[in-house]
């Protein structure tokens, strides 16, 4: 599996999302453009990018800078983006771990079940909508995206009300992912 400082030393990196990740693209060294990010593969999708790269970050967590993942090394994977999915016939399920999120997911997908833990058993097949890593979001069948607008959990922590409305971002469309 390659790694970020391999990626960063082969290509030229054009990186968006989170703070720490967008500042990679500093870093790149080639000359065959790719992208890398951090923002839910909808968003990539409404941009034209078809293909891209995601870090593989560990649970829980956090990289404050560049220099910090580049110093960790983590793994990098290749991700294609299907942005024509049908989802009939397929089950529902919500996966969020944010409470406010999930109750208005609740709202817009009523038939959904809200999945506490996520197996890549659990979600296959099914019509997933919530937030997801890409590798887990490659067992789903389709994926609908939802995220905060510039989230940031030190300084949002658990949003409700007015201003979690106002910020939630639910993808229009199902898609789907697949590991190049």
């Amino acid at each position: 599996m390659m790694k970020i400082q391999e990626l960063l030393a082969t290509k030229k990196v054009n990186s968006t999302g989170f703070a720490a990740i967008a500042a990679l693209s500093e870093y790149s060294e080639g000359t065959e453009e790719v992208a890398l990010s951090s923002l839910p593969p909808a968003v990539l999708a409404a941009q034209g990018v078809t293909e891209y790269y995601a870090l593989q970050i560990p649970r829980n967590s956090k990289f404050e800078t560049a220099e910090e993942i580049i110093e960790a090394n983590l793994p990098v994977r290749k991700y294609q983006i299907n942005p024509s999915v049908d989802t009939s016939g397929m089950t529902a399920v919500i996966v969020n771990r944010h409470k406010g999120t999930i109750e208005i997911l609740k709202v817009m997908f009523p038939e959904a079940k809200v999945l506490e833990e996520v197996t890549t058993e659990e979600i296959a097949g099914k019509h997933v909508v919530g937030t997801l890593p890409p590798h887990l979001i490659t067992a789903a069948g389709a994926y609908t995206s939802a995220s905060i607008a510039n989230f940031d959990y030190a300084k949002d922590g658990d949003l409700t009300g007015e201003e979690l409305k106002e910020r939630l971002i639910v993808a229009k469309n199902p898609i789907a992912v697949s590991e190049v």
